[in-house]
C-alpha cells in the first residue's frame, strides 16, 4: 500500500499569478517591442468600439480587410492578404527524392521540427488531408482564429504532402507553426529565436482598391482610394515608405541572426483606379472625388513592411524555359509590385512562381483550388529556403559540426546565397527594380552548398569597427566570377509621417559595408541602381543604399588572382558587423591538405581549468579555430587554449586557397562541483523503521561514494543510497580527474507523541476516508502558528509545509487530495515548537 504524510503549516499563502504567453527571460528591447505593439493593439480596439469601426470588412472576390492599427492622424489602418508548377519553376524539385542533386529533402529532419512559421489572415484547416502525419498533424495553429481560405492555400504551398500530386508543397513533410497577423510583431519577437524561416503575405490596404461589393452596376463606381490626403493629395505615401513597423522588423531580424522573414511584394500594379475624370470613393466611405491620383502601375508600388532591409521581399514571376528547363525569359506578373524603396534600395529582392498555383482550400478536408498572387510566390520561396537550411544542416552533420550555432546558415547567408544564385535572363546586367536579383533557383543554391566541384565558397565573418577583411581568390576562367556580400543591418530610423517625407531619399542603411575586387591595377565595383532613373540598367559603383552587394566578372582570365576586401565607411553601430560572402567561379584545386588536432578524443576539464588544443606547424598556412562552428576572434595560431565547453575544430587554408576542416573535439566542463541530491529538503524526518532514498544525478561518466557523518559508507558507490538511520549524508562524485561534493542532507528520526485513528480533543479531521478535500480544524489557545505537512509511510515529506496563523487559537484548513493515489498517509502537525501530532488518513 502506498502511503505518504502531509505536512500542513499554518501561515500566509501566495496566490498563483497568471502569465502572458511570452518567452521567459526577455531582453529589454524585446520587452519594449512587445509592450509597444500590444498597447497599440489594445488602443486600436478601444477606438474601434468608440467610433464603430468594423474589425473586418468583407469585399468581393474573397478579399477581407482587417483592422490592424491606427495611423498618426487617428485614422484606422486596415490590412489585407496578398492573394493568389512552383517547385518546377524555382527548381526546388531537384532536392526531392529522385531529383538531380541526389538528395532526399522534404523538411522533415528532426533538427527542422517547428522551425517554419507563417503569419496570415486566419487559421489553417489543419485537418486537411494534405497536412496529415506527425501524430496530431503537421500544422500547429497558435492563434484561436477562424479558418482562412488564404492561409490554408499558402500553408499548402509550403508543406502539402502531395496526396493530390499537383498540390505538393515545397517542404512537403515539414511541420508548420501558424499565427494570424493581428499583433504580429509582438508575436514575432517571442517566436523568432525558435524559427528559421517565416512567411508573411499581407500588408496595409494602400492605393487603389476595387470593391465590387459596392451597390450599383457601373464598374467605374466601385473604386476606392485609400491614400492619406493629409500627407499627399496625389499618391499613397506608404509605397516605398520605411515605417515604424519596418524598423521593428529590422530590429527583430538583427537580434535573431538565423531567422529570415519572407514578405510578399503586394499585387498593387493590377489595381490602377477608374478612368480619368470618373468619380471614386475615399476609402470605404460615401465621400467621392474626381481628383487625379497616382495609378501605382509602374515603379514605387511596394508598401510598408515589405520595405524592411532584412526581410526577403518576393514578387511574382512569369517565365519561359527551354527543353532543358533553363530560363529563356523572366518577367514579373502584371500585378506584382515593383520598387524601389523611397531611399533607393532594391525591392523586390527576388521572384517566385505565383500564377495559378494549385493548392489546398479550406472548404473541406479534400478541397483544392488555384490562386495567383505574390502570396503564393512568397510561399514558393519560403518553403524552398527551408529546404536549403535542411541541406546545409545535413552537410554540417556529416562534417561533424552538430552544434546549435553552426548547424544552420545565418539569415544573411541564406538571403545572400539565394540572391547570388537567382536566375536572370542576362546575369551580367545585374538586378533591377522590377525583378530584384531574379527568379529563385533552388537547385543552383543547393549546388553551392554541396560544392562538389570546389568552385564555391561560403564565408561567415564579422567586420570589426574600422577594420578590413581581406581574402585572396583565384578565378577558374571560362566562367563568371561572382562575389555576393550580404549582411543583416541594424534597424534604421523610421521615416517621419509628414508631407515632407514622401519619397525621401534619406538612406536607411546603418552600417555601410563596401565590397571590392582588386587585381592587376584594376578595382571591380558592385552593381548599383539609380532610384531617380528606375528603368535604367544597373551600373558599377559605390553602393551606399543596399545591404546586399554583388560583383560580377563575366570573363576572368584563368588563374587570375584577385584580392577580395570588405570594409566600411562612416560610423559603425555596435563594435562589429557580421557579414556573409558567397563566391562562385573559383579555381578548382586538388586539395591534399589535412587538419588534425590533439587531443582528438572528447575531453572533460575541471571547472576553472584549461585545455590546450594543438596541431602541427605548417608554413604559409592560415589557422582558424572554431567553437560550435563559429570563428573564434584572434585564434590564429597552431595552438588554442580552451576555457569553456564547446565543440572545437580547426580550419587550415594554404596559399593556393585549399581549405580543410578538422574533425570535432568536444570539450565539456565537469559538473561535479554542482551536484544536487534529491529529495531537495535539507532536513528529512523519518518514522521508526522507514527508509528514504537519496539520489544524485545519474551520469555514466560519474563515480560515486556516499558518506555518513563524514565517514565513507561501505559499498555505497551507486547514484542512489537508501537511508534508514539518522545522520548527515553527502556524496563524493568523481568525473575523470575532477572531484566534487554534494550538499548535505540531515536525516532525523521522528518521535510520535500521538498516533491514533481517533481525533485528539483539539483536532478534527474529516472526512476520513477522504476522496477530494480533507477539512481540518485545530483548537489550541496556546498556539499561534501551525504547520501541516504530508508524508508517506517512510516519513518522506511530499509537499511543502502549509503555514497557518491564528490570533485566537483556532485554525481551519482545506487540503486538496484529489490527485493523491489511494492509500494510507500521515497528516503531521507542528505547533512551531516541535510539539508534534500525527494523524493517519486513508485516501479512497
Amino acid at each position: 500500500m502506498l502511503g505518504f504524510v502531509l505536512w500542513i503549516s499554518i501561515g500566509t499563502h501566495s496566490p498563483i499569478r497568471a502569465q502572458t504567453a511570452t518567452r521567459v527571460g526577455l531582453s529589454a528591447w524585446e520587452d519594449t517591442l512587445i509592450r509597444q505593439h500590444t498597447r497599440q493593439y489594445q488602443q486600436t480596439h478601444r477606438l474601434a468600439r468608440r467610433y464603430g469601426w468594423p474589425l473586418r470588412k468583407n469585399y468581393s472576390s474573397q478579399r477581407i480587410l482587417s483592422l490592424q492599427s491606427v495611423d498618426p492622424f487617428g485614422q484606422p489602418v486596415y490590412y489585407t492578404l496578398h492573394n493568389s508548377e512552383a517547385a518546377q519553376g524555382t527548381r526546388t524539385e531537384s532536392l526531392y527524392s529522385g531529383g538531380s542533386l541526389g538528395v532526399n529533402l522534404s523538411g522533415n529532419a528532426l533538427v527542422m521540427t517547428s522551425r517554419l512559421g507563417m503569419w496570415d489572415g486566419g487559421a489553417v484547416r489543419a485537418g486537411h488531408q494534405e497536412f496529415a502525419g506527425r501524430g496530431n498533424g503537421r500544422v500547429n495553429n497558435r492563434d484561436a482564429s477562424a479558418v482562412s481560405a488564404h492561409a490554408t492555400h499558402v500553408a499548402g504551398t509550403l508543406i502539402a504532402r502531395g496526396v493530390m500530386p499537383d498540390a505538393k508543397g515545397m517542404a512537403y513533410d515539414a511541420t508548420l507553426q501558424t499565427w494570424d497577423y493581428t499583433n504580429d510583431i509582438a508575436e514575432l519577437t517571442v517566436a523568432a529565436p525558435g524559427l528559421l524561416v517565416s512567411n508573411h503575405a499581407y500588408g496595409p490596404v494602400v492605393g487603389w482598391v476595387y470593391n465590387a461589393s459596392r451597390p450599383g452596376t457601373d464598374p467605374n463606381l466601385k473604386w476606392e482610394w485609400w491614400g492619406n490626403t493629409a500627407i499627399s493629395p496625389t499618391e499613397d505615401y506608404l509605397f516605398g515608405f520605411y515605417t515604424d513597423n519596418a524598423r521593428d522588423l529590422d530590429q527583430v531580424a538583427y537580434n535573431n541572426p538565423f531567422f529570415l522573414m519572407v514578405r510578399s511584394a503586394d499585387n498593387k500594379r493590377s489595381e490602377t483606379g477608374p478612368p480619368a475624370g470618373t468619380a471614386y470613393f475615399l476609402k470605404n466611405t460615401d465621400v467621392t472625388s474626381t481628383l487625379p491620383r497616382s495609378r501605382n502601375d509602374a515603379y514605387d508600388a511596394i508598401p510598408a513592411e515589405a520595405t524592411a532591409k532584412n526581410v526577403l521581399t518576393v514578387g511574382a514571376a512569369t517565365a519561359t524555359y527551354d527543353s532543358q528547363h533553363s530560363v529563356l525569359e523572366i518577367e514579373t506578373t502584371p500585378f506584382s509590385g515593383w520598387g524601389p524603396t523611397d531611399d533607393g534600395r532594391i525591392k523586390p529582392d527576388l521572384l517566385g512562381m505565383g500564377t495559378d498555383i494549385f493548392s489546398t482550400l479550406s472548404g473541406s478536408d479534400d478541397e483544392y483550388g488555384s490562386k495567383s498572387g505574390t502570396s503564393m510566390a512568397a510561399a514558393n520561396v519560403s518553403g524552398s529556403l527551408f529546404l536549403l537550411q535542411e541541406l546545409y544542416a545535413q552537410k554540417q552533420a556529416k562534417a561533424g559540426n552538430i552544434s546549435a550555432v553552426g548547424r544552420f546558415m545565418r539569415a544573411a547567408t541564406l538571403r545572400g546565397l539565394t540572391l547570388h544564385t537567382a536566375s536572370r535572363t542576362k546575369p551580367v546586367s545585374g538586378p533591377d527594380y522590377r525583378q530584384g536579383w531574379g527568379l529563385m533557383n533552388t537547385e543552383a543554391a543547393a549546388r553551392v552548398i554541396q560544392n562538389a566541384d570546389q568552385a564555391h565558397l561560403i564565408l561567415e565573418q564579422t567586420l570589426a569597427k574600422g577594420g578590413t577583411f581581406v581574402q585572396r581568390i583565384v578565378a577558374q576562367g571560362n566562367e563568371p566570377l561572382v562575389v555576393t556580400l550580404c549582411w543583416t543591418d541594424p534597424e534604421g530610423v523610421a521615416t517621419p509621417v509628414a508631407p515632407a517625407s514622401v519619397n525621401s531619399r534619406l538612406p536607411k542603411l546603418v552600417n555601410d559595408l563596401d565590397l571590392r575586387l582588386t587585381g592587376d591595377n584594376t578595382v571591380d565595383l558592385p552593381f548599383v541602381l539609380d532610384p531617380a532613373r528606375p528603368d535604367q540598367p544597373a551600373a558599377r559603383g559605390d553602393n551606399s543604399r543596399d545591404n546586399v552587394e554583388q560583383i560580377y566578372i563575366a570573363n576572368p582570365a584563368a588563374g587570375h588572382v584577385y584580392t577580395l576586401s570588405v570594409a566600411h565607411k562612416g560610423k559603425m553601430t555596435y563594435p562589429g558587423q557580421p557579414f556573409s560572402l558567397v563566391i562562385s567561379g573559383l579555381r578548382r584545386t586538388n586539395c591534399t591538405l589535412t587538419a588534425t588536432i590533439s587531443p582528438s578524443n572528447d575531453t572533460t576539464i575541471c571547472a576553472g581549468a584549461t585545455l590546450v588544443l594543438k596541431t602541427g606547424s605548417r608554413p604559409n598556412t592560415r589557422y582558424e579555430w572554431l567553437r560550435n562552428g563559429v570563428l573564434i576572434p584572434a585564434a590564429d595560431a597552431s595552438t588554442y587554449t580552451v576555457r569553456q565547453a564547446g565543440s572545437y575544430s580547426l580550419r587550415l587554408t594554404d596559399a593556393s586557397g585549399c581549405s580543410v576542416l578538422s574533425r570535432l573535439t568536444t570539450v565539456q566542463v565537469s559538473t561535479v562541483d554542482s551536484v544536487a541530491i534529491q529529495p531537495l529538503e535539507t532536513n528529512l524526518l523519518l518514522l521508526q523503521g522507514a527508509t528514504v532514498t537519496l539520489r544524485a544525478p545519474d551520469n555514466a561518466t560519474y563515480r560515486y561514494q556516499w558518506y555518513r557523518n563524514n565517514l565513507p559508507i561501505d559499498n555505497a558507490t551507486q547514484s542512489r543510497f537508501a537511508v534508514s538511520q539518522a545522520g548527515v549524508y553527502k556524496v563524493r562524485v568523481s568525473q575523470q580527474q575532477c572531484v566534487g561534493w554534494s550538499s548535505v542532507r540531515s536525516v532525523q528520526m521522528a518521535v510520535v507523541t500521538a498516533l491514533s485513528p481517533d481525533p485528539v480533543p483539539s483536532l478534527t479531521v474529516y472526512p476520513n476516508p477522504v476522496e477530494n478535500i480533507l477539512y481540518l480544524r485545530y483548537r489550541n489557545p496556546n498556539v499561534k502558528q501551525l504547520r501541516i505537512s504530508l508524508l508517506d509511510l517512510r516519513g518522506v515529506r511530499l509537499t511543502d509545509p502549509v503555514r497557518l496563523r491564528s490570533g485566537n487559537g483556532q485554525f481551519d484548513a482545506e487540503i486538496p487530495v484529489s490527485t493523491v493515489p489511494a492509500g494510507l498517509y500521515w497528516l503531521h502537525l507542528s505547533d512551531g515548537e516541535q510539539r508534534l501530532q500525527t494523524y493517519s488518513i486513508l485516501k479512497k
